[in-house]
C-alpha cells in the first residue's frame, strides 16, 4: 500500500484526522474556534516573525492542530504496540494541508 494520496488528501492519516475533526460535532466546533483565533492568541506570533500575517496564521494553525490532536485528543497508550502505530500515523499527518483546508473554509460539518 502506498503512503501517498488518499481521497484527495496527502495520505490516509491526514484524511482520517480531518474526517474526525469534521464529522464529530464537538471536534468540529473546537476546530473551527481554533482556526479562527488570531495568531497572537495561538501563542505563536513570535515564532514566525519572518512571515507575513496570513502565513503566520497558517503555520500557527497547523502547529496548534498538531499539538491539540497529539497532546490532548490522542489517548495515552503507554509503551505498546497500539501506541507505536498511533504515533506513526500522527507523525505522517500533513498538518499544513488540514490547516489550509480549514482556513479556506473547504471543510464543512
Amino acid at each position: 500500500m502506498s503512503d501517498t494520496g488518499y481521497n484527495g488528501w496527502a495520505n490516509y492519516p491526514t484524511w482520517c484526522v480531518n474526517l474526525w475533526l469534521s464529522n464529530d460535532e464537538g471536534l468540529y466546533e473546537a476546530t473551527r474556534e481554533l482556526v479562527t483565533e488570531p495568531v497572537y492568541l495561538l501563542g505563536s506570533e513570535s515564532r514566525y516573525v519572518w512571515a507575513d500575517e496570513p502565513e503566520r496564521h497558517r503555520i500557527a494553525v497547523a502547529d496548534r492542530l498538531r499539538d491539540w490532536v497529539t497532546d490532548d485528543l490522542a489517548p495515552d497508550l503507554g509503551a505498546s504496540f497500539p501506541a507505536d502505530l498511533l504515533g506513526w500515523a500522527l507523525a505522517h499527518v500533513d498538518w499544513q494541508e488540514i490547516a489550509d483546508a480549514w482556513i479556506a473554509g473547504e471543510v464543512t460539518a
